[in-house]
């Protein structure tokens, strides 16, 4: 699998803590709830067109994120929880293998976030600490 990259249109409702009664009665709460919804649709069917599988548990993932435009009155770690909520089980059946998170807001473009998902190379842990070691050698 090289990655599965997304275009997901609308504005992303930051993920909400809520409880089992307040899903029903918090407004913020019901907002995430059908962000959530919309957004899950739209990697469904492009999930669908692409002939994409779900990715199973067991795989090592990273996820890069860019969400358009910047609005900095929203957490980014929270816009991508939601992000992350609305693929479970739709793109991969996991979220506990995504092992990467890289994530930018940018200002220009309508409300549109892509979202690529994609596998780890085997030997990316074995690089990565590697290359720190050759940093302490320098």
């Amino acid at each position: 699998m090289t990655g599965y990259t997304f275009r997901l249109l609308g504005r992303i409702k930051p993920f909400v803590r809520m409880t089992q009664r307040g899903k029903w009665v918090d407004p913020q709460a019901q907002e995430y709830l059908d962000s959530k919804a919309r957004l899950g649709w739209q990697m469904l069917k492009q999930m669908q067109e692409n002939e994409w599988e779900l990715i199973p548990r067991g795989i090592p993932l990273g996820v890069a994120v860019v969400i358009r435009p910047a609005r900095h009155n929203q957490d980014l770690d929270n816009l991508v929880k939601a992000l992350m909520d609305a693929a479970q089980g739709i793109v991969f059946e996991d979220d506990r293998w995504v092992d990467v998170i890289i994530a930018a807001r940018h200002d220009d473009g309508d409300d549109e976030t892509y979202l690529t998902v994609f596998h780890l190379a085997e030997d990316a842990e074995e690089r990565f600490s590697s290359s720190k070691q050759e940093d302490k050698l320098t």
